[in-house]
């Protein structure tokens, strides 16, 4: 099933950076490449294409550099999809860190490394959220690795499984990018340890 139109009213009222004045801003994609994984070749897109169907497979391999402005701050993954985009399936993807250094050169492989996160879609919200019952994840809440840029994959669940998800490649200040994005709060880290609740505007729950 297509996620579509009747999701849209609710997606008006969620996409908006809103209520939470600690949300600061967000870190997108500086490029985005869809790995397959049959022939292990790397193409650049512009959309996240991580899907399993049959023989097909493919993942999604993002660099995401983390501003100077977030040092110090509280870090977490956030994704979002609209009503233009398809989800289906199981709808889920585990997130990787990765052992490139420059997507731009990579032109096949992966180099896939420690899993962060599995995340499945809700349409309720037009957000993934975090699966804790699956895995515990180490990338809801951390410490902003300012300058510094994330090297992920997103990679599909499942035997049929279909994300294929508009990423913005600029944060316009108002709007929570669709696709990918890592967004950051006001408040600091001040002794290593987090203990502060994500804002309400990221849209992730733990569900199991």
């Amino acid at each position: 099933m297509k996620y579509a139109t009747v999701a849209l009213s609710l997606l008006s009222a969620t996409l908006s950076v809103a209520a939470p004045t600690t949300t600061s801003g967000y870190a997108v994609p500086s490029i985005l490449k869809v790995h397959d994984i049959t022939t292990n070749q790397n193409v650049q897109g512009t959309k996240t294409n991580t899907s399993r169907s049959g023989t097909s497979e493919s993942s999604t391999l993002y660099d995401i550099p983390i501003p100077a402005a977030a040092a110090g701050r509280t870090c977490g993954l956030v994704f979002r999809a609209s009503g233009a985009d398809t989800v289906q399936g199981a709808a889920a993807m585990d997130i990787f860190k990765n052992g490139f250094t420059d997507l731009a050169s990579l032109t096949q492989g992966n180099l896939r490394d420690q899993q962060l996160a599995r995340i499945v879609f809700n349409p309720s919200t037009g957000a993934y959220d975090f699966k804790r019952a699956d895995f515990t994840p180490t990338i809801d809440s951390f410490p902003c690795p300012a300058g510094q840029t994330l090297h992920w994959e997103a990679a599909a669940v499942g035997e049929f499984d279909v994300n294929l998800v508009r990423q913005d490649f600029a944060y316009d200040g108002v709007n929570a990018p669709n696709g990918i994005s890592v967004a950051w709060w006001e408040r600091r880290f001040t002794s290593g340890i987090c203990g502060i609740a994500p804002p309400a505007s990221k849209g992730f729950v733990a569900i199991s």
